[in-house]
């Protein structure tokens, strides 16, 4: 598209030849030739800086907050308003009005938006109906698979997946929208045909200052969606419906899609899924109250988008959920270990609930768990402490600790945990190397105990001083019980 029709109507200031761009970037790592640089100003450095690398791998065009310098071929325009917002005008542009062409289901909430999701598209292609997926492990587009690196992108790449999918002639694409996404603008633009609020709980504080301002961004995605899908179990869906009137789904309260004569098996979960238009009985392999929830969320949500019930019902033996979220590792140990990716207290006494009703009579709930570095830290004594009131061992070690001290991190999540417990040599462990403490954790584990891994789920590295190292807790007790190949 030419950078005039590109930008008219969106209030840009541009001086040089009007350029042919194929597509917009605000990472100059990414740029490729005849692409636009977007060059904002971010909380660690100014785009700005980078114009020169974009230029040298091909950009020809450079938008950007103030006035730069630039060879007399290179098109340079200004934003004039909100650069994000901008930004997100002209990706949508550029790429067709992607959303316009698929049946958009946008999913917010503290917990479960990555297995909620998963599970849409998992439903949806096994039902046979393409379904795209933009989320914090993956995104996709008809059969196109590639690791995700935040949960919701900038904008440029946002809506360069949806378009991926409109390409690959998928009809729907499931969308992780986070609140720091909400906040600034990432999906801005977008017309979501159905929103999800999964549920809210203590994340995040260090950026929103408040349970209240957390709120308030999700509620953000509200304005966005057609039709909006609640967690009435959850206080603060409950406030959300109670202020839009918008549709629910429940386990333990009245809604228009409940799951009701719940049986949690060690293998699978079977419960009747009723709603206005019928109830069926579903069966699936995935274990836990938790991911009730979360398979609820999906089926209603793509009932709420058009699709059909009985064709997705059916497709739900087949699906598998997300990587590390309760993922078992079966390396012929005569113990259990699970990796989950539990990174805020409720999520891990959700966590340790199921990990206790999973223990074979006799057996110790093992948990290993840390705190992110320079992330909220009022919670991590918080963590600690749900963790302290479910698990027999405790395994206290690094998450990823950023560029923060691990030794202070451990230090902040200690009051959280009794002190009669830290004295205690066989319950308490604490260690910042988190390979190590797992090394010590599988050496503890008898038969009948249970291990769970929680924070890491299916990340590949961890960060330390600011440097990301490969490391992922599956891999580490793989090479401890000799389960790599």
């Amino acid at each position: 598209m030419k950078l005039d029709a590109l930008i008219d109507g969106i209030a840009l200031r541009c001086s040089g030849p009007d350029a042919e761009v194929a597509d917009l970037s605000s990472d100059s790592r990414e740029i490729c030739p005849g692409w636009a640089f977007l060059a904002l100003k971010g909380e660690k450095a100014d785009g700005a800086a980078f114009v020169p690398q974009a230029l040298a791998q091909g950009a020809n065009a450079v938008i950007a907050e103030s006035s730069l310098a630039a060879p007399a071929e290179i098109a340079v325009c200004a934003f004039t308003g909100d650069p994000r917002l901008q930004m997100a005008e002209l990706a949508r542009r550029l790429h067709g009005a992607p959303d316009e062409h698929l049946a958009l289901i946008g999913v917010t909430g503290t917990n479960g938006k990555t297995t909620t999701t998963t599970l849409i598209r998992q439903l949806l292609r096994g039902a046979g109906i393409g379904c795209g997926l933009v989320g914090t492990v993956l995104n996709a587009a008809g059969d196109l698979e590639e690791e995700a690196v935040r949960t919701t992108p900038e904008s440029p790449t946002f809506y360069r997946w949806l378009h991926r999918s409109v390409a690959a002639h998928d009809s729907a694409s499931a969308v992780e929208v986070s609140s720091h996404a909400l906040c600034l603008g990432r999906v801005h633009g977008a017309r979501f045909q159905v929103g999800v609020f999964t549920n809210l709980t203590q994340d995040h504080l260090d950026y929103h200052g408040t349970l209240e301002a957390y709120f308030d961004a999700k509620r953000l995605l509200v304005a966005q969606c057609d039709r909006f899908l609640v967690n009435a179990d959850d206080p603060w869906g409950r406030r959300l419906l109670g202020r839009e009137g918008h549709a629910d789904y429940a386990v333990d309260r009245p809604a228009r899609y409940r799951a009701q004569d719940l049986d949690l098996g060690p293998t699978g979960t079977r419960f009747a899924l009723a709603t206005d238009k019928g109830t069926w009985e579903v069966r699936s392999p995935l274990l836990g109250r938790f991911n009730v929830y979360n398979l609820l969320a999906a089926l209603a949500a793509c009932a709420e988008a058009g699709f059909d019930l009985d064709r997705l019902v059916p497709a739900v033996p087949l699906v598998s959920g997300a990587p590390g979220r309760l993922e078992r590792i079966d390396c012929g140990q005569p113990f259990g270990v699970m990796v989950d990716y539990a990174h805020t207290p409720d999520a891990l006494e959700k966590l340790l609930t199921e990990g206790r009703r999973l223990l074979p009579p006799g057996g110790r709930l093992h948990v290993l768990f840390g705190c992110g570095g320079d992330r909220d830290r009022a919670k991590r004594p918080l963590m600690a402490a749900a963790v302290a009131a479910g698990a027999d061992v405790l395994w206290h070690t690094s998450d990823n600790p950023r560029t923060e001290d691990p030794e202070r991190i451990l230090e902040d999540a200690a009051p959280g945990i009794p002190a009669a417990v830290r004295a205690d040599q066989s319950r308490y462990h604490r260690n910042a190397d988190r390979r190590e403490t797992v090394r010590l954790a599988l050496a503890d584990c008898r038969p009948g105990d249970l291990l769970l891994l929680a924070g890491k789920g299916h990340e590949p590295y961890q960060e330390i001083h600011g440097v990301k190292y490969p490391y992922s807790d599956r891999s580490a007790v793989e090479a401890v019980l000799g389960g790599t190949k």
